[in-house]
């Protein structure tokens, strides 16, 4: 194997492995968020809904929850690190100094990133199924929407750990962006149970369209067309990473 090669998959694995470290502040509590989310959305309230799309109420959000923990594991983990690495420590002098393209740095951060969004998703399905067991509607479907919407947030969470200065900054994104867009993105409700304001602000949610096109691909409800969101999605995380890898490429913020 060669050097840069060597050097691409050790600093993968020292980001994917990094959050493992610390499972009470990086896994646990989104475990029992989410299995409070269930209690309190999916039983409590779930038992006054009827079935929607002809699915129970509890099995209809789960796709959106699924989504919540992908979008917030694939954020925070290269946020993070970037940030720490920056700010706190110096250890992103000795990535810099490695034998890796700027591609590999990207992508080893992306991808490591990608899996801890992953694990965090599959620890929702997971504690869902404490409660009810279901099957895959669409894998394609599921698959593709699942891998595209980690992409793009780790993309996002570099792009924020690059241009964070203080802790602040760098929660700003996740608490003042990502979460509201999540909640108002279909998690508990579908378009036909919203005043029509709410339904227009939320077809302008980016966010909605992930977690409709993951309803399909999970359980196999859907409000629209699945395929555009594809390639809206498609689209985006091409050009999400072509600008990440133009700011490490620069050294923005990176190099002192």
């Amino acid at each position: 194997m060669s050097t840069d090669c060597i050097g691409f998959w050790t600093l993968l694995r020292r980001e994917f492995l990094r959050f493992f470290k610390v499972p009470n502040n990086t896994i646990v509590p989104q475990m029992v968020t989410v299995l409070f989310y269930f209690l309190i959305f999916g039983v409590a309230i779930g038992s006054r809904i009827e079935t929607i799309g002809g699915v129970p109420y509890l099995l209809f959000i789960l796709p959106g929850l699924f989504v919540q923990n992908l979008i917030n594991g694939s954020y925070s983990n290269a946020s993070g690190s970037l940030f720490v690495s920056r700010i706190v420590g110096n250890s992103i002098q000795d990535v810099l100094l490695s034998p890796i393209s700027y591609v590999q740095f990207t992508l080893a951060y992306v991808i490591a990133s990608m899996l801890r969004g992953a694990f965090l998703a599959v620890g929702t399905v997971a504690v869902f199924l404490l409660f009810m067991r279901f099957s895959i509607a669409h894998w394609g479907i599921f698959l593709a929407y699942s891998l595209l919407t980690a992409f793009a947030f780790s993309c996002c969470g570099i792009i924020i750990g690059l241009w964070s200065k203080n802790w602040d900054q760098l929660n700003i994104f996740i608490n003042f962006v990502v979460t509201p867009l999540t909640f108002l993105g279909g998690v508990f409700y579908t378009l036909s149970m919203v005043p029509p304001l709410m339904s227009t602000i939320t077809r302008l949610n980016p966010i909605y369209y992930m977690i409709n096109g993951t309803r399909y691909g999970m359980i196999g409800v859907s409000d629209g067309n699945v395929y555009i969101g594809l390639v809206f999605l498609s689209v985006l995380c091409v050009a999400m990473f072509m600008f990440v890898h133009t700011l490490v490429r620069r050294g923005y913020h990176l190099r002192t």
